[in-house]
């Protein structure tokens, strides 16, 4: 019948032209204007971590980071998983998309080609040796501040968390006064946790991974309840709110019993 794949038609929702050269900034201000677009952008590997890195970048003007979660998946060979080592400066290329299940934008389709490293379309690296930036962040900034963002229609003011999404992140002396665990035994989260912690009369949200001690036990609520801790993690969004997501057990520091 020549319909969809065999009309001989371009695909009116894919992108078929070069990849649009930004920053990470002018990325994370505009997200949608891109949806759908092939990007190429410079940042730093922080973390790695469920077939998805996070890459961000520093921004003068603002002092503030800004990053996307990048998902490589499962068919990126192992010469584009050395590109993609925590601690790379890296050139990311790939489509703008918008992950459903997480409410998050992210950068999916990467590809690189050893026959022809050279090509535009690869990502690469640029340097190594980097790390995260886990930039020292107060509770109260992350929950209430905002940040003044210079455009061509003005001055716009714009939540803190949300512009520094998909970000590193570290912040000290959380009491956390409650956890949640996942019980679901059919979820891939079974052990999970959620920890609500206060810094002063500001309420913080920490979610977990499935995080192991160094004898492989699965760490539970009474490591963290009731106790002042510090944390290094993501800053990720869900349901509605932004959280820290911490991916190990080496990134939350007891500081009391």
């Amino acid at each position: 019948q020549k319909l969809n794949i065999y009309s001989g038609e371009k695909d009116p929702d894919f992108f078929y032209g070069s990849a649009v050269e930004l920053d990470l900034k002018e990325l994370r201000l505009h997200t949608e204007q891109y949806s759908g677009q092939k990007v190429a952008f410079n940042g730093i590997v922080s973390s790695d971590h469920s077939n998805t890195v996070y890459v961000e970048s520093y921004d003068s003007e603002t002092d503030m980071y800004y990053g996307i979660s990048v998902y490589y998946g499962f068919n990126l060979n192992a010469f584009g998983l050395e590109v993609l080592k925590v601690g790379n400066e890296v050139r990311i290329v790939g489509t703008v998309q918008y992950y459903e299940t997480g409410g998050t934008w992210q950068i999916s389709g990467l590809s690189y080609s050893p026959m022809d490293p050279e090509n535009p379309n690869n990502i690469q690296v640029i340097s190594q040796g980097h790390s995260g930036a886990f930039r020292l962040t107060e509770a109260d900034t992350f929950v209430r501040g905002t940040v003044d963002i210079v455009t061509d229609e003005g001055v716009s003011s714009l939540p803190y968390a949300q512009l520094a999404m998909s970000t590193s992140i570290q912040m000290q002396d959380l009491l956390v006064t409650d956890v949640y665990t996942t019980t679901d035994p059919e979820s891939s989260s079974q052990g999970a946790m959620t920890l609500t912690c206060k810094a002063g009369d500001v309420t913080v949200t920490v979610r977990t991974d499935v995080l192991k001690a160094s004898d492989g036990s699965i760490v539970t609520a009474d490591a963290y309840l009731g106790k002042t801790i510090d944390v290094k993690g993501i800053v990720d969004y869900f349901d509605g709110a932004y959280q820290i997501k911490v991916f190990s057990e080496k990134n939350i520091q007891v500081k009391n019993s």
